[in-house]
């Protein structure tokens, strides 16, 4: 097994389990031994430091669609949002937890920067809807990716906190078709 596909198994489980999980655990969880682990890894910040970027890019690729010249503006919107989604799915209350408490400055960092990337390629889409026509000319590009970006990690990440259970699907078809009609220049 590559790095990749090991990083790949290891956030898999950090989602489902959080970060607590001693390098024996990850170990014995993906069926390696703790030796493998650390021929592939430094440390287990390195291994955990490697999962984060893993799922920052993952956002990156999933959501790249927004500002993709090559894709219609509302299509775009669509994927991105639904990419985000996607990303996000499977995270739970436990991994948050573990990674705001026991590595805040990476949480905070880590979390700024998705936010920021995603909040900037949706700005992205709108300029370039507007540009093509698309989109309604009155709309403040970034003003409405701020505020559906800051809908979205809200929503998200209250209720992963406490929990909740919340139908990803239905939520974030609703924030795509009630956005897209909003942006939409019906005229």
């Amino acid at each position: 097994m590559n790095k990749k596909k090991y990083v790949a198994a290891i956030v898999a489980l950090f989602k489902e389990e959080g970060l607590s999980l001693s390098m024996d655990a990850i170990a014995e969880r993906i069926g390696v031994t703790k030796k493998t682990l650390y021929n592939r890894f430094s440390s287990r910040e390195g291994l955990i430091d490697c999962c984060i970027d893993a799922m920052n890019e993952e956002l990156r690729e999933n959501i790249s669609c927004l500002a993709d010249e090559n894709v219609p503006a509302p299509e775009g919107f669509s994927r991105g949002i639904t990419g985000l989604k996607d990303t996000m799915y499977g995270i739970t209350h436990v991994f948050m937890r573990d990674l705001m408490s026991v590595y805040p400055q990476k949480a905070a960092s880590d979390h700024a920067v998705g936010s920021a990337l995603f909040e900037d390629m949706l700005r992205q889409n709108i300029e370039r809807g507007k540009a093509a026509g698309i989109y309604r000319q009155s709309i403040d590009a970034g003003l409405f990716s701020k505020y559906i970006s800051y809908s979205i990690f809200s929503f998200f990440f209250k209720n992963i906190m406490r929990g909740g259970a919340w139908s990803s699907d239905s939520y974030f078809r609703q924030v795509i078709d009630f956005n897209i009609n909003a942006l939409i220049d019906k005229q």
